[in-house]
C-alpha cells in the first residue's frame, strides 16, 4: 500500500497532493514547490526561491528516512533554464562528489506565476 509523505517542513500543493509516496521502498515526489511556509508565495529572488526548493527536498527525505545519497534522479522543471546555474550550487552541495550523483534532466516547463523552479525526485528507501 502506498504511504503520504505531507511533511510540515515543506510547502504544500493547493490541491489534494501530498508531498511525496513510498511503495515498496520507492520514494517519488510530488512537484515540490519553493514557496515560503509562512506565506504561502514565492520569493522575488529566484536564488532563495531555488535553496527553497532544495531545503524542502532534503525535508521530505529526512522524513521518509532518506538522505540525498539515495536519490537516483533528479528532475528540474525551470521557467527559464538560464537559472540552472543557481541550482548548480545547491546539486554541488548535495552531490560533491561526481562519481555518486543522480541522474538529472532540466526541462523547460510554464509554471505558476512568479514560480521559477519545480523539482520532481526518485530516491531508493535504505533497507531496514
Amino acid at each position: 500500500m502506498v504511504r503520504a509523505i505531507n511533511s510540515d517542513r515543506a510547502a504544500q500543493h493547493h490541491n489534494p497532493v501530498p508531498n511525496a509516496a513510498i511503495l515498496r521502498g520507492l520514494l517519488v515526489t510530488s512537484s515540490i514547490l519553493g514557496k515560503r511556509l509562512d506565506s504561502d508565495e514565492y520569493p522575488a529572488d529566484r536564488g532563495e526561491q531555488t535553496a527553497l526548493v532544495f531545503r524542502y527536498l532534503e525535508a521530505i527525505l529526512d522524513e521518509a528516512g532518506a538522505t540525498s545519497q539515495d536519490v537516483i534522479k533528479l528532475d528540474l522543471y525551470f521557467a527559464d533554464k538560464a537559472d540552472r546555474a543557481l541550482a548548480n550550487e545547491h546539486w554541488l552541495r548535495l552531490w560533491p562528489d561526481p562519481a555518486h550523483r543522480p541522474a538529472r534532466q532540466a526541462h523547460q516547463a510554464v509554471l505558476p506565476d512568479g514560480c521559477c523552479l519545480q523539482i520532481v525526485a526518485m530516491a531508493v528507501l535504505p533497507q531496514g
